[in-house]
């Protein structure tokens, strides 16, 4: 009986001491999560709000501007996910090699955009893809165009410019997980893998990328 109490009081005990992080917890973020869903379901203006269900669904799904972005996020999606992805992969299995010089600089330039402020690296692309901005300068002196491509004002290229910008932001921070993860791989199933005569392609197809997996899900979830 002596044994029981006493894992109960340490029961209790447990809870007391998280008790004001669960209290924090349920207070900034389910109780707001929950009042925003019972909002969704009312509509109106300030307190004169009406019950409607699931109207405000309803209604959204038939908006034609919601159709529109839902679409948009798809391509970003479809395109812009897997190009990050690949290019995080292939810049840590460089940076992880052993015969790469200035590791260091590398790591750091290639991550320091994600830590750029938002407002400075929009500024940056909305100059050097302006009609008279740096890009459409250099193809057409490069004679690969002959006229300024209209980057932000064409649907299609404003989506480009977009899909470059966000990949160019955010694979510096992808590959850091990536990385990590590569240094945290035991190198003796390499070693076994080049006794074994496997060309470094395979080694980094069936051994690196699947042992990454964990950190790719993870990556998926949050």
């Amino acid at each position: 009986m002596n044994k029981v109490r006493l894992h109960r009081l340490y029961d209790v005990n447990g809870w007391l001491f998280v008790s004001a992080a669960v209290a924090l917890i349920a207070l900034m973020t389910l109780y707001p999560i929950a009042k925003s869903l019972w909002l969704s379901l009312h509509s109106g203006r300030g307190v004169l709000l009406e019950f409607v269900g699931f109207g405000n669904v309803e209604r959204l799904f038939h908006d034609p501007v919601f159709k529109k972005a839902l679409w948009n996020t798809l391509i970003f999606l479809v395109i812009q996910v897997p190009i990050m992805i690949v290019l995080s992969l292939a810049i840590s299995s460089c940076l992880n090699s052993t015969q790469l010089k200035y590791k260091s600089w590398f790591r750091l330039a290639i991550f320091l955009p994600c830590v750029t402020s938002l407002v400075a690296y929009s500024i940056l692309f909305k100059s050097m893809f302006g009609l008279d901005g740096v890009v459409n300068s250099f193809l057409m002196f490069s004679h690969i165009i002959d006229e300024p491509i209209p980057w932000l004002a064409d649907p299609f290229w404003s989506k480009v410019t977009i899909i470059i910008a966000i990949t160019w932001r955010w694979t510096g921070y992808n590959m850091i997980f990536f990385l990590s993860a590569m240094q945290n791989i035991d190198k003796s199933i390499y070693e076994a893998a080049r006794i074994d005569g496997v060309s470094p392609i395979k080694q980094f197809l069936f051994i690196t990328v699947p042992l990454l997996y964990p950190i790719n899900l993870k990556m998926q979830i949050s």
